[in-house]
């Protein structure tokens, strides 16, 4: 698009001849100039301007305020956990994008990426199923009824029935059209699988007993350790409570409502990477399914564990899992790349896109 602007012509020069325009001219000249420079502002702030143009489709901010919603909800709830200063702050060391910058690019590319799908989608007859057509109805009543989504918010942003009916189509489409694409590939799963050491990722699945013997100051959240009274209490207390687990199948039941220093916890680890001491690991590898250890004693506190399953595969499975979609991801985006995008077009407007405040589009006071 050109925007290179016209230049203006130098004004004539005066010639011999001069006059003097009525003061009543001024005013009406004054009065045109003052409603055309307020038509000129109203028209401004009136005028929709598409934000982003795909395949010759203008796409506005009611167009996609369900997708700034969703990148909104997620740097606003990580903008919480910093103190309100993590969207200002560099996206990157040496950066001059913020973080509110950056999400809000995250949220037009991502318009753009399923735009361009869901349009592949059509281009090649995809239609919704019956199935699909069940579960968009299911996710329209859970986003309007049991979201947490006030009125006040679901009027704001237009999240009518048929507009998020529309939204959840398009990602449905778009998402299976990307499936098919990726299920086309020639990917060796095995052969990811097989590069991957089982024994790297054996995951041991365990629930334990504790009793803390370190006093933590409230104002400063420093620990003291307890004194040698209290010390034989704690190991007394859990002591007791270890003869009553040895009989018992489910452990969260031990521990009363109103205990305040026992605690029971589920937990798991690898081999390679456990913040148990060297003792206890060594103990616990050792241990078969459903052995129970004696009161061991750590530098925080005394644990009594159990091993519930010392050949789990859940790590190892999420692992292969991973890199298998890595993988996916990665010839996807090269056919995106080089085969989808080029068949399509796309025009940014940077100056309607520039006036949205990332973090304050879709919410609401």
């Amino acid at each position: 698009m050109n925007k290179s602007k016209k230049p203006i012509k130098g004004s004539k020069k005066a010639g011999k001849k001069q006059f003097t325009i009525s003061p009543k001219v001024w005013i009406v000249v004054g009065t045109i100039l003052g409603l055309a420079l307020v038509v000129g502002v109203l028209f401004d702030q009136l005028y929709k301007r598409p934000l982003v143009t795909i395949d010759d489709k203008k796409y506005y901010l009611e167009d996609l305020t369900y997708q700034f919603y969703n990148t909104e909800s997620t740097y606003n709830y990580i903008n919480q956990l910093y103190g309100g200063s993590y969207l200002d702050s560099p996206y990157s060391d040496g950066s001059d994008m913020t973080v509110r910058d950056y999400a809000k690019l995250e949220a037009i590319n991502n318009v753009v990426y399923e735009e361009i799908l869901y349009n592949e989608a059509i281009a090649n007859g995809y239609a919704l199923t019956q199935e699909e057509i069940d579960k968009i109805d299911e996710s329209i009543d859970s986003a309007l009824n049991d979201g947490g989504l006030s009125d006040k918010f679901i009027k704001k942003n237009g999240f009518t029935t048929e507009y998020l009916k529309s939204v959840f189509t398009k990602n449905t489409l778009a998402t299976r059209f990307k499936q098919d694409v990726v299920d086309s590939f020639d990917i060796n799963d095995k052969e990811i699988e097989a590069g991957i050491p089982y024994n790297d990722y054996k995951q041991y699945d365990i629930e334990t007993l504790y009793i803390s013997t370190v006093k933590t100051n409230e104002e400063d959240y420093s620990k003291t350790p307890l004194n040698d009274a209290d010390k034989k209490a704690a190991l007394d207390k859990i002591t007791s409570l270890r003869e009553k687990a040895i009989n018992t199948e489910d452990w969260s039941t031990l521990i009363p409502e109103d205990e305040k220093e026992l605690k029971y916890t589920t937990d798991n680890f690898l081999a390679k990477d456990t913040s148990f001491s060297e003792d206890l690991m060594n103990k616990m590898l050792a241990m078969e399914n459903n052995d129970i250890t004696d009161v061991v004693e750590e530098e925080d506190g005394y644990y009594v564990v159990r091993m519930i399953n010392n050949n789990s595969t859940e790590t190892y499975d999420r692992t292969v899992l991973d890199a298998i979609k890595k993988k996916e991801e990665e010839a996807f985006s090269e056919e995106y790349i080089n085969n989808i995008l080029p068949k399509h077009t796309f025009e940014l407007n940077n100056k309607a896109i520039g006036n949205l405040r990332m973090g304050r589009i879709t919410s609401v006071d």
